[in-house]
């Protein structure tokens, strides 16, 4: 019953601040505390009645190591302190689930699902940002107006067409696969180059990220994280325009995640099921 009830939590919970990321580039604070608090209470609960800590300790060892992670992936500039926060609690929330049948305990089978789902989300979302903004769109053509980069593509589209015609299907997947890698690369480069937005000062608000370093206030772009308020305004007594980071809106990926793992249970054996 608490399992249902956690699981409850930890998918309205986190759908709710998925989509307020979606609309601010900022995941509540509040929310995830009060999900984490949730989590520990129903965890200690449970193990008082039942007289067995096992969903407790392990909802403290799996945030842990989810915080480590996250604070290394905010660190390094891949993610959002919102992103790792998220990761927290639904390590602390869901650290095992005996109604889903996995390799893995549910937390970290859903920890590894995060990457495959993430990536999927990130080039649906790039997409549609490359979709959306002609900047983006003019950038990623321009990447392939090269000669060169035009010949290494049909290079590699001739070797696979022959690898195809003489059957030999691993050859070939190898070579579409190295067109797929070209050109994603480009795409990649293509998007993080169209998130970098110039805008005056007065256009600035809170929970903005940074796309550039200003190091008199301590504020670098390798952060990535809203700014305050008190930051907005210590920049604009100081610059006349700034650039500022519309980054992949992470959020929502990890209740998706949740709802994979559910479904489908460990991505890799599904994979090769499939």
């Amino acid at each position: 019953m608490s399992e249902i009830f956690l699981l409850t939590i930890a998918l309205i919970g986190g759908f709710a601040a998925g989509i307020y990321d979606l609309k601010t580039s900022n995941v509540p604070d509040k929310l995830c505390l009060a999900m984490i608090a949730i989590g520990l209470i129903i965890h200690i609960y449970t193990g008082v009645i039942t007289g067995d800590f096992t969903n407790f300790i392990n909802s403290l060892l799996f945030g842990g190591l989810f915080l480590v992670f996250g604070l290394g992936m905010y660190y390094t500039g891949q993610w959002g302190g919102g992103d790792g926060e998220l990761l927290v609690t639904f390590g602390i929330l869901l650290p095992n689930l005996s109604i889903v049948n996995t390799y893995f305990p549910f937390s970290i089978s859903f920890f590894i699902n995060s990457f495959f789902v993430g990536a999927a989300y990130s080039i649906i979302y790039s997409a549609f940002m490359m979709y959306k903004i002609p900047k983006m769109r003019r950038k990623f053509t321009k990447q392939f107006e090269s000669n060169r980069i035009r010949l290494i593509i049909f290079s590699f589209f001739v070797v696979s067409a022959l690898f195809l015609l003489s059957s030999r299907m691993f050859f070939f997947w190898i070579s579409i696969t190295i067109v797929i890698l070209i050109i994603f690369q480009k795409f990649a480069k293509s998007v993080e180059q169209g998130f970098l937005i110039r805008i005056p000062v007065s256009k600035l608000k809170p929970d903005d990220t940074i796309g550039q370093d200003i190091p008199e206030l301590g504020i670098y772009k390798k952060l990535i994280r809203g700014l305050t308020k008190n930051e907005v305004r210590k920049i604009k007594r100081r610059r006349k325009h700034v650039i500022i980071k519309e980054g992949i809106r992470y959020g929502v990926v990890f209740p998706l995640s949740v709802v994979f793992t559910l479904l489908f249970g460990d991505f890799i054996f599904f994979f090769f099921s499939f």
